[in-house]
């Protein structure tokens, strides 16, 4: 024992010992440092997605192009959703195919990008069974984008919480088509919802007319009075009613929405039971969607003012150079 005590109290011993310590010491600190790096960046994912058709390629490409130039986030999925009409495997390689060409940078950075698109089938792309399939019967509002616009309308209003693919999911970024984020943003968006703790984002605050909302001041009126916790949660939330909120008189007012052809949703907050309910009372007569063309943009607008904190759970993501049917930019980009 003596003899081992005196070889591991020599210099070289000590020495050994020495780095070893080190050694142990800037593995711990490393380990430290990465397990609260990822805790932070990573106890979340995200995907951006789009509703494709065949019809829209061009002007798909053309807002993928400006997400690969302006919009720096790690390499999220990027789903495109579709329905009958891109059925054929060759249709959708070939649009993938013309997007990489399109793309300019390095060919590394290209295929990256190109990579990160991911296909998915929405296979209850359907009109409701308990209404009519006519169009003459239904006589639907918008009748010349009947019934896929209004089918958009259902999906994104109340369907996309739902979707298979996104139960695992922690956020989603909704893009359209035709929506532009020309200019760099200046943060990475999921970061800055997932940092600031948020809910739902959005970039615009817009309204619909009255004949495309038709019935829905009325139906939330009702649900508020027989709901008192909703009623609580939209006065909170400073909520506007219009003519007094005497039935019948409100009719023809217009509704207030959030232009969500951009918009970034904490899913899971979505499928909370309460906002199912709320969502499943809509559908329970598919003509407020399928003629009446309630859209997707003020149910959004409505639910969130229903269920959410608006001040500690919502933000308007202002600072992000957006054109959809116009430019939406109205504050200066500032990462905080």
């Amino acid at each position: 024992m003596k003899s081992w005590t005196r070889k591991l109290n020599t210099p070289t011993s000590r020495k050994v010992f020495l780095c070893l310590f080190v050694l142990f010491a800037l593995h711990t600190l490393i380990q430290n440092f990465f397990f609260t790096t990822t805790e932070y960046l990573g106890d979340y994912n995200a995907v951006i997605l789009y509703l494709a058709s065949e019809s829209r390629q061009a002007e798909l490409n053309h807002s993928l192009t400006d997400l690969y130039h302006n919009v720096k986030t790690r390499p999220w999925p990027i789903l495109l959703m579709y329905a009958d009409d891109l059925d054929e495997e060759s249709k959708r390689s070939g649009m993938v195919d013309e997007l990489h060409e399109s793309l300019d940078g390095d060919e590394q950075a290209r295929r990256e990008f190109v990579d990160r698109i991911e296909w998915v089938r929405l296979d209850d792309w359907k009109l409701p069974d308990n209404m009519p399939h006519d169009k003459a019967e239904v006589n639907p509002v918008f009748e010349y984008a009947w019934p896929g616009y209004h089918m958009m309308c259902n999906f994104f209003a109340t369907q996309i919480f739902h979707l298979p693919r996104l139960m695992n999911v922690t956020y989603y970024m909704r893009l359209d088509t035709d929506s532009y984020i020309h200019d760099p943003l200046c943060y990475d968006p999921f970061e800055r919802f997932h940092r600031h703790k948020l809910t739902y984002a959005f970039n615009t605050r817009t309204s619909d007319p009255s004949w495309v909302t038709y019935g829905l001041w009325d139906l939330l009126d009702d649900y508020a009075r027989a709901h008192p916790e909703v009623e609580a949660n939209l006065n909170a939330n400073n909520w506007e009613w219009v003519e007094n909120r005497e039935k019948g008189k409100m009719i023809d007012k217009d509704f207030p929405t959030y232009y969500n052809n951009f918009e970034i949703v904490k899913i899971e907050a979505f499928r909370r039971p309460e906002i199912t309910a709320w969502l499943e009372e809509i559908q329970k007569d598919p003509l407020r969607i399928y003629k009446y063309r309630w859209g997707d943009a003020p149910i959004r607008y409505a639910t969130v003012q229903m269920f959410l904190d608006v001040e500690k759970e919502v933000e308007d993501f202002c600072g992000i150079a957006y054109y959809h049917n116009g430019e939406r930019q109205t504050c200066s980009c500032v990462d905080d």
